[in-house]
């Protein structure tokens, strides 16, 4: 009876990270699979050499602080959601989720933080634009039914990367940094045709 006891939590433990290496292989799987399609349902909104409707103004800092906002917007300029604080640092740096469409990028903004952030830690953004499952920043009157669709499950992908383990994977991601700024002048993310990130001044 005790050796059965102590076997169930042994049991359990072995069902949730079994369960849990077939859904990350199944995520990457199915993403291979669908991502031949993506160039084509989502090539409209692939972004290259051109800006995202993300802007970062940067306030002032202090000795060892530094305060900005990070405002997000809909493809049609409606603001959608602000992250303003204070971080300990000099540097603030985005880390975007990039995926390739087409000739363009599909980047979605993942993670803010500085140069004194304990590493692997940071503001998760994608709460502050995601309206129902979907990214309110590629949100647009002007989106057919197939992209608002594609764009949906791309999303639900992209939203994994906030509690899968790194160890099983990871898409792909590219940062930007602001050290040198004009206070109160807003800056945007901009997506180069190579899929590099850029904060430029509006």
């Amino acid at each position: 009876m005790r050796f059965m006891l102590r076997r169930k939590p042994v049991m359990v433990v072995a069902c949730v990270s079994l369960a849990i290496l077939v859904f990350a292989a199944s995520r990457f799987v199915s993403f291979i699979i669908w991502s031949d399609r993506i160039g084509n349902d989502l090539v409209r909104l692939a972004l290259a050499d051109t800006r995202l409707p993300v802007t970062l103004t940067v306030f002032g800092r202090s000795v060892d602080t530094v305060s900005a906002q990070l405002s997000f917007f809909t493809a049609d300029g409606d603001r959608t959601g602000t992250l303003e604080r204070s971080w300990a640092g000099w540097e603030i740096k985005i880390d975007c989720i990039m995926i390739k469409a087409g000739s363009g990028w599909l980047a979605f903004p993942f993670l803010l933080y500085t140069d004194a952030s304990p590493r692997g830690s940071g503001v998760d953004l994608i709460r502050y634009y995601d309206r129902g499952g979907f990214p309110a920043i590629y949100d647009s009157t002007r989106l057919s039914a197939v992209e608002r669709k594609a764009m949906r499950r791309l999303f639900a992908l992209a939203r994994t990367e906030l509690w899968m383990p790194a160890f099983l994977g990871s898409l792909s991601h590219r940062t930007v940094g602001i050290r040198s700024f004009e206070p109160g002048v807003g800056y945007s993310l901009f997506v180069g045709r190579d899929g590099n990130l850029q904060i430029k001044a509006n």
